[in-house]
């Protein structure tokens, strides 16, 4: 009985064993899901959904080839379809749904006519978009992994101009481990140690019965046979023969089944899942080898909730890569008093204050240069929470060195999806600024209108009050709005600097003050408190006349440098800037209009007619 039971069990070990093996072998699903697809048409762009990249779970692993270089960015999905609105491109879909049949697929996109005024507006080059969270660019193929949540897609390109890459593959891991392999691997050695203690507990008992036995009881008389025969019948010859036979057969059982564990240890130690770097595509050329980009980019962006109201303008990555763009370009524009090469980056009031500084130090290298645009990163920002054109970012740099120098406010505006950001007003803050308050950078605020009603003072009307009380002082009307406590500004160029200017000036020339619009927007950002950071400009005019005929007027310093003159017997006219920033509470908050920050400096001259 012992021996039956051994064999069953060691029947039922190399089952097991036979079927945990071929989980990690014959059995054994595939470790990744692929699909691919090519294009012919010869568009410049090629655009791959975030329905397409979401499809299966997991890290999406891309592969781009066809042309000598290959340009990829991702963004959210709306900002690289408004990039691409007015221009042709393909687009990267699926053509069945069916698993087992899933094949891409690229459809050509007719150019939007609707798109004309942005393809118009930038570059066709997508490479150096301020709306892409990261790019890449490659010689030759580039296979990429990426991990990319939804409402994130891919925009593909060589340089605009020339076709896109044709030819596209992407890759998903799958789930391919195998949990019942290992518990049909130790059943089946549980069995194979059970069917060896029965074997060798049926040999044991086999040994015992061996024992002397009783003699045979005496034969009936008759034809005697020889003892000698029946010694030869009785004799160990035979036995030993059957014991040996035995034995042999009950030790290779188990040593086969032993055999086969091992060999199935082994197949699944050698198919167990371990670590591996990302799944990379390896292209080899017997005739000309090309560059491949096997790098992996596993970026993690943050998902919006569209549930909340629009995306904000950027993410913290992004402007501080926009940034730097910015603090290069103005740099080289500095350095070398190139306005052209500033409009690249500046407008607005930002960029006619800097273009007209860049004038005057040409021939009066003594007059300040202009604040430089940190490399950031950026200690406040606050974009606008928008999906259209234009957008606003709000934000503020800290200078290296940060205890000579003033943080810098900038307000920047990108007009549309293929513009890049531009600052419009560059505005120093007043020392021992306490900003309020302001909505994370994931959220973002919403930019007020000019005459909006929630704040307890108009935009419009804090510019008109403040120009008032640069000229007269504690005589406007607007004064009590004002806190006016640390005001740096009102110091030095406000009322009594006006009364001790014309106090000094001769008696055969009177000069005065008016205040002139200034051509910039008012930039309304919402705070956490239902008040508002604001930007704003201003401008005045300062007028010297001659009032004694003979009389002259000696023109000097900056404004000699940006009208040409040196004495007038006519007058002359200066025009001076202000952007300014501030703090508008809450309607209904007693608070005060605060100024938070400002720049100020000579936008023109030129003599009287």
């Amino acid at each position: 009985m012992r021996f039956i039971l051994a064999i069953f069990a060691f029947v039922v070990a190399t089952a097991l064993i036979g079927i945990g093996i071929a989980e990690r072998t014959v059995l054994l699903p595939p470790s990744s899901l692929t699909v691919s697809t090519t294009t012919s048409d010869g568009s410049p762009y090629l655009y791959i959904d975030s329905a397409v990249l979401q499809a299966e779970s997991g890290n999406q692993t891309v592969t781009l080839g066809g042309t000598a270089s290959v340009f990829a960015a991702y963004g959210r999905t709306d900002d690289v379809k408004a990039w691409l609105n007015g221009s042709s491109y393909d687009s990267v879909g699926f053509g069945a749904t069916d698993d087992s049949s899933r094949t891409l697929t690229a459809t050509t996109v007719a150019a939007s006519p609707d798109g004309e005024a942005n393809v118009a507006s930038g570059s066709g080059n997508p490479q150096g978009s301020d709306l892409w969270l990261e790019e890449f660019t490659s010689d030759g193929a580039m296979n990429r992994t990426f991990n990319l949540p939804a409402g994130y897609s891919l925009i593909v390109a060589t340089d605009g101009t020339s076709p896109a890459p044709n030819s596209v593959q992407i890759s998903w891991p799958l789930d391919n481990s195998t949990p019942l392999a290992v518990p049909f691997l130790l059943a089946g050695a549980f069995f194979l140690i059970a069917g060896l203690v029965l074997l060798l507990l049926g040999l044991h008992h086999m040994r015992k019965s061996q024992g002397p036995r009783r003699k045979p009881p005496a034969l009936p008389k008759g034809k005697r046979f020889s003892s000698s025969r029946t010694n030869a019948i009785e004799s160990g010859v035979g036995r030993r023969g059957r014991r040996s036979i035995t034995r042999s057969v009950a030790i290779a059982v188990p040593l086969t089944l032993l055999a086969s564990l091992a060999i199935g240890s082994q197949a699944y130690a050698e198919t167990s899942p371990v670590p591996t770097p990302e799944p990379t595509v390896t292209t080899q050329d017997t005739t000309t080898p090309v560059p491949t980009d096997t790098s992996t980019a596993l970026p993690t962006p943050v998902p919006t909730d569209e549930t909340t109201g629009p995306p904000p303008a950027v993410t913290e990555a992004q402007l501080n890569s926009i940034l730097a763009k910015i603090s290069a370009s103005t740099t080289a524009a500095d350095a070398a008093s190139d306005a052209a090469a500033l409009a690249t980056r500046f407008t607005g009031p930002a960029l006619d204050l800097r273009t007209e500084t860049y004038a005057i130090r040409k021939t009066f290298p003594a007059y300040a240069v202009p604040q430089p645009i940190p490399v950031g990163p950026s200690s406040v920002i606050l974009p606008q929470a928008t999906d259209s054109w234009p957008r606003t970012v709000f934000t503020i740099v800290e200078n290296p060195d940060d205890k000579t120098i003033a943080p810098l406010s900038l307000m920047l505006i990108q007009d549309t999806p293929r513009s890049v950001y531009k600052v419009y007003y560059s505005i120093a803050l007043e020392p021992n600024t306490t900003l309020p308050p302001v909505a994370p950078v994931t959220l973002g605020t919403s930019k007020l209108a000019n005459d909006t009603k929630l704040l307890s003072e108009t935009p419009a009307d804090v510019a008109a009050g403040y120009a008032d009380i640069l000229a007269v002082g504690d005589a406007s009307p607007y004064f009590t709005q004002f806190d006016t406590t640390n005001d740096t500004l009102l110091t030095s160029v406000g009322a009594a600097f006006k009364a001790d200017k014309k106090a000094n000036l001769k008696n055969t020339a009177t000069l005065d003050y008016a205040k002139v619009a200034g051509p910039g927007d008012s930039i309304a950002l919402a705070t956490n408190q239902s008040g508002a950071i604001v930007a704003l400009n201003i401008r005045e005019s300062e007028t010297a006349k001659v009032v004694e005929a003979g009389a002259t007027v000696t023109v000097s310093g900056a404004v000699a440098a940006a009208s040409g003159l040196t004495t007038s017997t006519k007058g002359t006219e200066a025009i001076y800037d202000y952007q300014l920033l501030f703090y508008i509470p809450p309607s209904g908050d007693a608070s005060k209009v605060k100024l938070l920050g400002f720049a100020q400096g000579l936008l023109s001259a030129k003599e009287l007619p």
